[in-house]
């Protein structure tokens, strides 16, 4: 459940899951999604504070679930988007993921909301300096997009880019 692919999806489902988008507007519903600005990072993700300490940790623990096989474990059966509180609770759900996390001293909380904090900075960082995005990062802790600037290659390292 938590593979790259998986969180980089579970990510964008988040992001869509804070705006319907029944309601925007029918000209903006016609219009392609990379026309339609995106919806606010979420508050939680957004306060998260990150230290390289915490990216550290982040990367301990990836390097310890990469020996796990993640494919055997069971993938929720409900249809909806998913939550961060629900991400958090399939964490806590799973004995061997949380072994790992409390090695690290992470909880389930801080492991989801700051790997979305690490990638929602660092698609900040990498948009920056694009005119039509300038916009869109508003809603980016600025404090994530320097932290980002500033790891940007352990980060894309940690998320597998």
């Amino acid at each position: 459940m938590l593979n790259k692919s998986f969180l980089l999806h579970v990510f964008t489902a988040l992001a869509l899951t804070t705006t319907s988008l029944s309601a925007l507007p029918l000209a903006a519903q016609a219009q392609s999604f990379s026309e339609v600005a995106p919806p606010p990072v979420p508050a939680e993700v957004n306060a998260f504070k990150l230290t390289p300490e915490f990216l550290s940790k982040m990367e301990a623990v990836q390097t310890s679930l990469n020996g796990l096989d993640l494919s055997a474990m069971p993938e929720p059966d409900n249809e909806e988007e998913p939550t961060i509180a629900m991400l958090i609770k399939g964490v806590e759900d799973k004995p061997e993921i949380m072994a790992i996390l409390n090695q690290h001293e992470l909880s389930a909380s801080d492991y989801i909301t700051g790997y979305f904090a690490l990638m929602s900075g660092l698609a900040g960082a990498e948009a920056e300096d694009e005119e039509q995005m300038v916009d869109e990062l508003k809603g980016i802790n600025p404090q994530h997009v320097e932290f980002a600037k500033t790891y940007q290659e352990r980060i894309l390292q940690l998320l597998g880019e």
